[in-house]
């Protein structure tokens, strides 16, 4: 049986809590490059990663894309319309491995915010998180390297999903392309390869197979 796992903002929720969400949504699973919302269509539904990968993305005229939100295990998206009056998608979104989503139609996730203090409280925090996030993406853009901001990426990933070996290296499996990198950070897939190799010659940063990579926090 499908079941909400206790991780992201749904880490430390009450078994009666993470139930009281799981009995309002339905799982769905999703093949890689799937698309999930559009951009401007109606706020209909809510999700809940229980397993994979999937972003929000932003694309021009042009075709140039930039991803506005990565979200993995226990990750809610979009993140409008619960503390607003929001009812479009702020941005497009795609599945960027295969998927299982929690779907949850936006009266009942409204609903949910409402009645329950525990969960309201957690996805406060959440929304603030993600809030503060963008703020430092920004941050990174205009004040940071290119360096700066692919080692600042795979840190995160590493705090927020590594596994800690026993030297005190991370383990990230990283799930993502250089270009699903670039379009994050905002840098070209040929600066991220760049950036990576260096970072492996200076040993911050060691390649393993199917790209799975371990990070030295400490440099």
């Amino acid at each position: 049986m499908q079941q909400l796992p206790a991780a992201g903002w749904l880490k430390g929720l009450s078994e009666e809590a993470l139930h009281h969400i799981e009995i309002k949504g339905v799982f769905r699973h999703y093949p890689s490059k799937e698309t999930v919302f559009l951009q401007k269509s109606e706020l209909t539904h809510y999700y809940i990663v229980v397993s994979g990968l999937a972003n929000a993305y932003r694309q021009n005229e042009d075709g140039k894309r930039w991803t506005a939100g990565l979200f993995s295990k226990g990750d809610l998206f979009p993140h409008v319309g619960l503390l607003d009056d929001k009812h479009e998608y702020p941005a497009n979104s795609e599945t960027l491995s295969e998927c299982t989503l929690l779907v949850i139609p936006r009266n009942e996730m409204r609903m949910i915010f409402a009645s329950n203090p525990q969960i309201r409280l957690y996805l406060t925090l959440f929304l603030t998180e993600k809030s503060q996030d963008l703020i430092a993406r920004f941050s990174d853009s205009v004040l940071g390297t290119a360096a700066d901001r692919v080692l600042s990426f795979l840190k995160k990933l590493a705090c927020n999903s590594g596994i800690r070996e026993s030297d005190g290296r991370y383990l990230i499996d990283l799930g993502l392309t250089e270009q699903n990198i670039a379009e994050y950070i905002g840098v070209t897939p040929e600066t991220v390869s760049r950036v990576l190799n260096r970072l492996c010659e200076e040993g911050k940063v060691e390649k393993l197979a199917r790209k799975k990579l371990l990070v030295r926090l400490q440099t």
